[in-house]
């Protein structure tokens, strides 16, 4: 660095519009400058997306579809079609299971392309299950795994296939999520890189009921991927939350943006196979605050 020891006044003018440009641009890499996508979807209730005026604010602020494989199978293709036709030019997203094993990856890639491509859907990302209960995959099983999607599923190059880390959800990974994070790990930091990105599974009411260490590992898996410029999915569910999940979706974004953790996307769906008749989370109509697509609606009016 050279000093000088009398600057002249267009030095001085320099240096400092050189100092503000600095600082100014280490603003602006720090803030996230596009708002996160919001998508919504579901197993009970998917039926209710079928009816327009239920989700009309939702996709005039530009929502997107969230096509949970159980639920999308309970739609007739006649009201698949409708359903995709109704989400025209919005962002789609559709959520598989995984297997390791080269039959299961070949079993999945046949539902993609019989269920999904041929029926018309261009996805933009895929959330794949691949870290759930136990289940641990190698970086070569999930290359191979995503492979055999685009080869013989049809998937678009576009199309991200994305990780779900349900790690920190189960018991056997409990004691180890101190020393198990995704920046400390780096088997999945390659599957992640690979992958363009992952996807954090943690409902609403669950994040706040689990231990800190919980809360801490979903942080640094959404800042590292962050870091790395690769796209980081918030699967908020309701879980238990019932009447509440409007109001537990609101803490969690809080949450995450206080820890400047904030997701690219955040996705608004239930996974309940067989609700009962008082079910309050189906996806319902976004009017009724605490339906899934009344918790989208929230997200796609708040979430900045």
């Amino acid at each position: 660095m050279i000093f000088w020891s009398n600057p002249t006044p267009r030095l001085l003018l320099i240096l400092s519009l050189a100092i503000a440009t600095t600082a100014f641009a280490a603003i602006s890499s720090a803030a996230p400058t596009v708002r996160p996508q919001i998508f919504v979807g579901g197993v009970a209730g998917i039926e209710d997306l079928l009816v327009e005026k239920h989700s009309a604010q939702f996709r005039a602020l530009g929502g997107g579809l969230y096509l949970h494989n159980n639920g999308w199978a309970l739609l007739k293709p006649a009201q698949q079609r409708a359903l995709l036709r109704m989400f025209k030019d919005r962002p789609v997203a559709i959520e598989l299971g995984f297997g390791g094993k080269p039959a299961s990856a070949e079993s999945w890639a046949h539902r993609l392309k019989t269920g999904y491509i041929d029926a018309g859907c261009s996805p933009d990302f895929i959330a794949a299950n691949a870290f759930a209960h136990d289940s641990r995959p190698t970086p070569a099983e999930w290359k191979a795994y995503t492979e055999k999607l685009r080869t013989a599923g049809g998937l678009p190059v576009k199309a991200l296939v994305l990780p779900t880390f349900e790690y920190a959800n189960f018991s056997p990974n409990i004691r180890a999520l101190a020393k198990t994070k995704v920046s400390q790990m780096p088997e999945f930091q390659e599957i992640v890189r690979y992958a363009g990105g992952i996807v954090i599974d943690a409902p609403c009411g669950y994040f706040f009921k689990r231990e800190q260490g919980y809360r801490d590992w979903v942080v640094d898996a959404i800042r590292w991927t962050q870091r790395a410029g690769l796209k980081a999915v918030h699967i908020a569910s309701p879980n238990r939350t019932g009447e509440q999940f409007d109001e537990e979706a609101i803490r969690l974004v809080n949450y995450l943006k206080e820890k400047n953790a904030m997701p690219n996307v955040f996705v608004s769906e239930n996974y309940e196979a067989h609700p009962p008749s008082n079910y309050p989370n189906r996806v319902g109509d976004e009017s009724v605050p605490h339906t899934t697509l009344g918790v989208a609606l929230l997200l796609a009016k708040q979430v900045k």
